[in-house]
């Protein structure tokens, strides 16, 4: 039996170098007013349908919302500044909400990350009306801003209030 690190992603069956999917993901991700597919070809050097279809593929699972048991947690991405405040409050760090659904028997399946304006019920909420489907059970840290999945529509919030994983497992849905 043969596999790939790229099984089951975005990535498989695909002849592009990952270093080009890499760049176009950087590309996108970075373009404040949207990016056309003529002008991700220039920047790629890749022919104008491998970028229709790279931007396909990327909006396509945009679209996808998380279902079932779901693990949500708040992160920060960045660094501290020189000179500037470290932890929670660095002007540097941007927030931003990770999520995993998983399978019945607890595997992962599908994972969404996106920025948040800042760890608020309000702001909770927005995210989950946008990633999460009406009806799963959303499984926290407890951080007090996760209640506004419960607003968006989900079953419940179930907390894990700590936690001591061996390596390779998930924390439990129950």
């Amino acid at each position: 039996m043969q596999t790939s690190l790229i099984a089951g992603t975005l990535f498989q069956s695909t002849h592009l170098a990952l270093s080009i999917w890499f760049f176009a993901i950087y590309l996108i991700s970075q373009a404040k007013t949207g990016l056309s597919a003529l002008d991700l070809k220039r920047q790629l050097g890749v022919s104008y349908p491998t970028t229709w279809l790279i931007q396909t593929m990327f909006e396509r699972d945009a679209k996808y919302t998380l279902c079932g048991n779901v693990q949500a947690d708040d992160a920060y991405l960045g660094g501290e500044l020189a000179g500037g405040k470290a932890g929670r409050g660095s002007e540097n760090k941007v927030p931003f909400v990770a999520a995993i659904s998983l399978s019945a028997e607890g595997r992962p399946l599908y994972i969404k990350m996106a920025p948040v304006p800042g760890f608020t019920r309000k702001a909770v909420f927005d995210w989950a009306t946008a990633d999460l489907a009406p009806g799963c059970i959303v499984t926290s840290d407890g951080l007090g801003c996760f209640a506004g999945v419960t607003d968006a529509g989900c079953a419940s919030v179930r907390r894990c209030s700590h936690y001591r994983a061996s390596p390779g497992t998930l924390a439990p849905a129950s």
